[in-house]
This record gives structure tokens, sequence and C-alpha cells, in this order.
């Protein structure tokens, strides 16, 4: 009866050694991907923490300078003029009418009715007679007290192909309203003067 007794090897170091193996291996990517984790997280609040870049921009792509003061009324009063002008007075046969109904937003109620008799014979003359016309103002005086502003300037008259220079002396008066988006500053012409 005496007979030999053999011990197996048990598996089961060799499995809890492999298995600690891999937990530390877990545990080093685990530890690893935090630290990635939260790296990404600081560099994400970081970020978002700041101001964006605003670059305001004209529209003819100038850029727009920040400034602190209040724009002066006579500048304000200009750039509205001078948008009326391009609607009002720069035309050919084809975009003559369309020109002259955009430009009525710059007109006041109160005139609406006088700019479109005066405006109707424009339409009819340029497109019976194949006329367009560009005028280039050289200086826009605004009287604040007046409520008015003179313009100089030049007018390139085309009519059938034959060219005329004209001098442009021009009074408009305005007066301030509702600022809409067609008409951002509010200005509207009540009264129009051509000096010949």
């Amino acid at each position: 009866m005496n007979e030999p007794i053999y011990f197996k090897n048990s598996n089961l170091p060799k499995l809890l050694g492999d298995l600690m193996h891999s937990n530390q291996f877990l545990k080093i990517f685990s530890a690893a991907a935090l630290l990635l984790s939260l790296i990404s997280m600081i560099g994400v609040l970081t970020i978002a923490g700041k101001a964006p870049t605003v670059l305001p921009l004209a529209p003819d792509g100038t850029l727009i300078e920040r400034t602190r003061e209040i724009p002066k009324p006579e500048v304000e009063i200009q750039a509205a003029l001078k948008r009326y002008l391009d609607l009002r007075y720069k035309w050919d046969p084809k975009t003559v009418k369309n020109q002259i109904q955009a430009a009525q937003v710059f007109v006041s109620r109160s005139a609406r009715s006088a700019y479109e008799t005066d405006t109707a014979s424009t339409v009819k003359f340029s497109t019976e007679k194949q006329v367009s016309q560009r005028v280039y103002p050289v200086e826009v005086k605004v009287d604040l007290i007046q409520s008015s502003a003179h313009i100089t300037g030049d007018r390139i008259t085309d009519i059938q192909g034959l060219r005329a220079v004209g001098a442009l002396k021009l009074t408009l008066f305005y007066e301030s309203g509702p600022r809409t988006v067609e008409n951002p500053w509010g200005i509207y012409i009540t009264k129009a003067r051509e000096e010949q």
C-alpha cells in the first residue's frame, strides 16, 4: 500500500500571476486614459473660456475699427445720403425702375407721392431713349441745423451711346425716422432740389 503519491502542479498560481500581470496592465492603461482625458478637458475649457475673434467687415470688405466713441451724426447722415445717391442716381435702362424703387426706402412717407411722380418721367425717359446715368459725389456738406445736405460732384449721362458730363449740384432735406434693415441710418429725404 505504499503507493507513491504524485503531486500535480496546480495551475492556479500561474493563472493568478497572469491575472495580476494583466490587471497591472489595465490599471496603467486606465491611468493613462484618465490623464489624457483630463488634459483634453482642461484644453477644451481653456479654449471655450476665451472670447471669440470677430472681424467686423463693412460691405466693401474694409475692416471696421472698434471704437468707444459715439459716431458723429454728420458721418451717419453722409453714409445714408451716399447710399441714396447710389440707388437714385446710378442706373441704366434695364435697372432704372428697380433702382428708383429701392431708393424709395430713403424717402419720407409725406414725400413719397411727389417722389413717385418725379421719378415716373425718369423711368419712362430712360427706357424709351436708352439713357443711363452715374453720379460721383465729391463733397457732401451736412447742415444739422437746417436738416439739409449740399452735394456737389459729377454726373455722367449716356444717351444712346453719347456721353455727356455735367456738374451735380443737389440739395437734399432730410428728417430722422425709424431705422430699418433697408435704411439702417433712419434718414429720410423730405425734399430734393437740383440746381442747374
